[in-house]
């Protein structure tokens, strides 16, 4: 048994193993304590500097463009309502410019979430269910077409309004249950309606008085 290797080359002879314990062999075989099969025949490679080997670092795969998938549900109705939220509590933020761009995506979102043979009209029947918390489901009776609402919402906006039923629940199991079974039906949107389109009931006396009112921010 002999040493002559040198460690690049006894290295070479051990590819595939991890370095540690190309390293721990290296040191028994420099003892003459460890020995390996063809050592003898194994043909002396040219040395490569320990520093080259040691700084390359390792190759890592390109990794493939992403595609960007289109927005679920979810996120576009998210969207939806947080520029109807920052648009209402920080208007004065926004120019005319900003505000028109602002409602036009609103209404882009609205047509990209709501069902297409959803239809308005101002003499249709609604329900809402208020909870314990600030999350309410408005219902159009006459569509089966379940909204998510806020408190806030609905009292900026319908709170004095007539021609819907109102109903107080202890908790919010039955909006959960209610939302769910619509959306399985697809006739579930979470986020609040475009108001004067996709819900249409009276705001003002006068709209109330005509029932046929198309007030609204839209």
């Amino acid at each position: 048994m002999t040493t002559n290797l040198t460690y690049n080359q006894f290295r070479s002879a051990h590819k595939g193993t991890p370095r540690k314990e190309i390293s721990n062999l290296w040191n028994l075989y420099k003892e003459g304590e460890y020995t390996f099969p063809l050592e003898e025949e194994t043909q002396p490679q040219a040395e490569v500097p320990e520093t080259t080997v040691e700084t390359v670092a390792p190759i890592e795969e390109v990794p493939e463009k992403v595609t960007k998938e289109s927005p679920s549900m979810d996120e576009l109705c998210k969207e939806f309502d947080h520029l109807r939220t920052k648009m209402t509590k920080f208007t004065f933020r926004f120019s005319k410019e900003a505000k028109e761009a602002g409602k036009k995506r609103m209404v882009e979102i609205a047509k990209l979430t709501i069902p297409e043979k959803y239809k308005c009209s101002p003499t249709d029947s609604w329900k809402i269910w208020f909870g314990p918390t600030s999350i309410c489901l408005l219902i159009n009776t006459t569509n089966m077409m379940g909204f998510r609402v806020t408190r806030e919402w609905w009292q900026k906006n319908y709170q004095t309004t007539l021609y819907v039923d109102r109903e107080l629940l202890p908790n919010n199991d039955l909006i959960v249950n209610e939302a769910n079974k619509l959306a399985r039906s697809g006739l579930y949107v979470p986020r609040t309606p475009l108001v004067g389109i996709e819900c249409k009931l009276p705001q003002g006396v006068k709209d109330i008085q005509m029932r046929g009112g198309q007030a609204g921010d839209y």
